[in-house]
């Protein structure tokens, strides 16, 4: 015998249950329509009329731009590379920045007012140089 599934959306809505949170990637519920306003009444003018088939005509182009939109696989993939695309152009501009201000940050610490080397600086590259010509001497050669 198995147990109910907690998360089945089913059973909690039939439980009372408050509905699980949706994952950061899914698509936000359509909102709610506008009620329209009354159909013409059978004393309605022609122009009354005309109106109303205008705004159903209206209505009902949305609608199909709005199911054909979720049905264009290929407008829906372009998108998503567009969205990717900005989201990665912001992440390198951010990187940029970062490296710029910490390569002043580093450059200030190396060099003094005259533009030359500190002894940190003689110390720090003296250092790096032994490091490397020990790790060159024990690497195992094959």
């Amino acid at each position: 015998m198995t147990t109910p599934n907690p998360e089945d959306p089913q059973l909690r809505r039939a439980a009372g249950g408050p509905p699980r949170p949706r994952a950061a990637n899914t698509p936000s519920p359509a909102p709610a329509p506008v009620p329209a306003p009354p159909e013409p009444g059978k004393n309605a003018s022609v122009e009354e009329l005309e109106a109303d088939l205008a705004r159903t005509r209206h209505e009902l182009g949305e609608t199909v731009g709005a199911l054909a939109g979720k049905l264009d696989v290929k407008a829906q993939a372009r998108e998503q590379v567009e969205v990717a695309k900005s989201r990665l152009v912001e992440q390198r501009d951010e990187a940029r920045e970062h490296v710029a201000t910490y390569l002043t940050e580093a450059k200030g610490r190396v060099m003094d007012e005259r533009g030359r080397p500190t002894k940190n600086a003689w110390l720090g590259v003296t250092a790096a140089g032994a490091v490397a010509t020990v790790v060159a001497i024990c690497w195992p050669r094959r």
